[in-house]
């Protein structure tokens, strides 16, 4: 099912999830949906659509799990290839699936010309061991600087739900509200249409050309730029 309808409106999000093998990308899909821990799931889920109503833009998100293994890799790559955004997990108490996201499935996103924005998800997070304590911001910083295609990051537990919802909202956010065409990441600045259209934005608002927003003037732009 195609993701735009013949005259170009976005009709659904298609979320791909992969990663290693047991990092929780199947009971992720399967809490998301039902709002609930499943006892038993499947080693891979057939494509779960999480309704319009699902979250605040009103567009349907279409959930595709994988397999890691080598006989299901030609399936995984047509996956890849179709998806909108891309989830990548790794396993909160097994920090090698960590690793592995920059020695392996980051790498190979590129190496198969993956652009969809990449969402990276620590799945468990109920079974990390407290005695090793993590800082997310810190282990990502130096992998997000080297793979700029990762939108963001963020840690769930599908066992308690904590955070499960966030995951495919972040997803579609990343393909309906894209921020590459504003932000030019590898310079870390806004790029130069987005800064004139800012200026012109401003300069609209800015009556009394004093080179700055009064209340009137700040509350004119708020209604008629920010509905």
């Amino acid at each position: 099912m195609p993701s735009r309808s013949a005259a170009g409106v976005r009709t659904g999000v298609r979320v791909v999830v992969s990663g290693d093998r047991g990092t929780g990308k199947s009971s992720l899909i399967s809490a998301a949906a039902s709002d609930a821990f499943p006892e038993y799931v499947p080693a891979v889920l057939p494509p779960t659509r999480l309704p319009s109503d699902f979250y605040p833009d009103g567009v349907p998100v279409t959930i595709v799990d994988t397999s890691s293994s080598m006989e299901s890799r030609v399936k995984l790559i047509d996956e890849l290839k179709r998806a909108d955004a891309v989830v990548l997990t790794y396993a909160c108490d097994q920090p090698m699936t960590l690793s592995r996201l920059s020695s392996f499935w980051l790498p190979e996103l590129r190496k198969l010309e993956i652009k969809a924005p990449v969402i990276v998800v620590g799945c468990k997070l109920d079974l990390r061991d407290e005695r090793q304590p993590m800082n997310l911001e810190q282990v990502m910083a130096p992998i997000m600087q080297q793979f700029r295609e990762i939108e963001t990051c963020i840690e769930c537990s599908s066992a308690t739900l904590i955070q499960v919802p966030d995951v495919f909202y972040y997803a579609q956010k990343a393909v309906l509200h894209p921020t590459a065409p504003l932000f030019d990441q590898e310079k870390q600045t806004l790029k130069p249409r987005c800064i004139r259209a800012l200026k012109r934005i401003f300069m609209l608002c800015d009556h009394d050309m004093d080179g700055a927003l009064s209340d009137a003037e700040l509350n004119e732009f708020q209604v008629s730029f920010c509905p």
